[in-house]
């Protein structure tokens, strides 16, 4: 159990080398993998949530979903899951892999507003994906690892609410999406209202005074949020969204490797992820490649995450 703060929100965003709140958001939304918050039917905003690390089990919601309001200093937590549902798959492993996928950790700066399946009688208000995205996709087993291929594309992982009754509920509808606990108002329910905390994650957003159409997302996992409310420096990490000079560096050092042929641009995107996946695969070998500029791969690039 920890207590995680504003400040450790930005902390979280600075130490993976993200974008900071954009100054016209009003939300920034965040992802936690592996964590849930201590009292899951509480969404009020607060400059100080308390949550508590768990496991993955592809069954159960085991993930936080955060609406943060950096201009007001405070933040709401959600139970959700940003994993796909064991039963999605069962089912993509035996069509060799598709059908189901897991959205790697990394800052996603554009999901907007619009209709989760549209023109289908579970059609839905949500936040559509709308870019290419780097996702790991099984063939072998009912988990994502290291071990499963990357592909970078728009599998429509948009963020809505997970036809879910709670924490301890067996099934969540998702594929690969970003989903709450909660049931939504569509065709399908005879057009009753948002319940659950998906209800009250749409309304805070959807409101009408809230003209932000486009919502950034960081994905990382609780163990990272807990490290940070730990207290000390804030191990630095580069992911798939993270920008800046030290992206360039580990860009020039991989070039030098013959691993990167893109450009010098600070942009930790595509070409930069294939890069370090194909180097981490070479020097340590295909259970290593994380897609993470850690410690250990920087030290092999002979690059210092010291900012």
């Amino acid at each position: 159990m920890f207590t995680l703060t504003t400040q450790h929100l930005r902390q979280l965003l600075d130490a993976n080398s993200f974008p900071a709140p954009p100054p016209d958001a009003t939300f920034v939304f965040l992802g936690l993998r592996g964590c849930l918050p201590l009292n899951p039917d509480d969404q009020r905003f607060a400059a100080t949530q308390t949550l508590v690390t768990t496991d993955v089990n592809y069954v159960n919601p085991r993930c936080t979903l955060i609406q943060w309001r950096p201009a007001r200093n405070d933040f709401a937590v959600f139970p959700g899951s940003t994993v796909p549902h064991r039963s999605y798959v069962e089912e993509a492993v035996r069509a060799g892999g598709e059908g189901a996928n897991q959205l790697m950790t990394g800052y996603y700066a554009d999901y907007r507003k619009g209709v989760h399946k549209p023109g289908t009688p579970t059609a839905h208000d949500a936040f559509r994906q709308t870019e290419g995205r780097p996702i790991r996709r099984t063939t072998n087993d009912l988990t994502y690892d290291e071990t499963d291929p990357v592909d970078v594309t728009n599998p429509c992982d948009n963020l809505h609410a997970g036809w879910c009754m709670g924490v301890s509920h067996d099934y969540y509808a998702s594929a690969g999406c970003q989903v709450l606990v909660g049931y939504p108002r569509c065709a399908q329910r005879g057009d009753q209202p948002d319940s659950g905390p998906w209800a009250q994650f749409k309304a805070n957003a959807y409101a009408p005074e809230v003209t932000q159409v486009s919502f950034p997302y960081a994905l990382l996992t609780g163990l990272d949020a807990q490290r940070v409310a730990a207290g000390g420096a804030a191990a630095r990490r580069l992911r798939y969204g993270s920008n800046g000079p030290l992206v360039t560096r580990i860009q020039e050092a991989l070039q030098r490797e013959k691993f990167y042929e893109g450009a010098l641009d600070d942009d930790f995107g595509p070409r930069t992820l294939r890069a370090v996946l194909a180097f981490q695969t070479a020097r340590f070998g295909d259970r290593a490649d994380d897609g993470i500029v850690g410690p250990v791969t920087a030290s092999a690039l002979d690059v210092s995450l010291d900012a």
